[in-house]
């Protein structure tokens, strides 16, 4: 398990969380807050499958961070992107946390009992045609890690108060089936956090930037 940040206090608490996020009442629908970005590719009508991610904020007495997975090299699909465990919804599961909560078990290893939902980030689409809900919860300090090998390569932390510094998260421009898109990403000691997961932070930002 990685070393816990060297902060005392994390500069946004789980209170403050709490007021940010969707409750968990109030499920968002389809489609995604992105999908007018993506009418281009998939159409106004497009449909997609539905999938879910915990957004995993790891507590350590007031100092938060975030749980990121790295998928890994030898996949057919994202090899090697850092992701939020995660996956598709499948028929035996009860809704999207608990099919968080299962991808977040059998990729980590971190077991249900020790994550306390607490809401939802706004729902997104992907370009790998999924629509996926960010459940957002709080995670043990104490947690273990058995990593899934198939699918993923690592796990590690990253403060929250990292990715909240504006100059953090950032624009840039690459090439997709021959047209410029505009994405966001960051580093971490070497790893780069982008696509659909840096917009998941995105979205964080501009919540906690609203529930003020």
């Amino acid at each position: 398990m990685n070393a816990a940040p060297d902060a005392r206090r994390s500069r946004v608490d789980a209170s403050r969380l709490r007021l940010a996020v969707r409750a968990l009442s109030d499920p968002p629908s389809a489609p995604g807050w992105n999908a007018p970005e993506l009418s281009d590719v998939f159409g106004e009508s497009a449909q997609h499958r539905e999938a879910a991610v915990l957004v995993p904020f790891v507590q350590r007495g007031e100092v938060l961070s975030v749980l990121f997975t790295r998928r890994s090299e030898r996949l057919r699909n994202h090899a090697g992107q850092v992701s939020f465990p995660g996956g598709a919804v499948d028929a035996g599961d009860t809704g999207v946390v608990a099919a968080a909560l299962r991808e977040t078990r059998e990729e980590t290893g971190v077991a249900p009992s020790l994550v306390e939902p607490f809401g939802y980030l706004d729902r997104l689409d992907t370009i790998s045609g999924f629509s996926v809900t960010p459940v957002a919860g709080f995670v043990r300090g104490d947690y273990e890690l058995q990593l899934q090998a198939d699918e993923v390569d690592e796990a590690f932390e990253v403060p929250l108060d990292f990715l909240l510094e504006p100059a953090t998260l950032r624009r840039e421009a690459i090439q997709w089936r021959g047209r410029e898109r505009e994405i966001y990403s960051c580093e971490w000691q070497g790893r780069r956090i982008w696509g659909a997961t840096a917009l998941m932070l995105k979205n964080l930002i501009d919540r906690l930037e609203r529930s003020r």
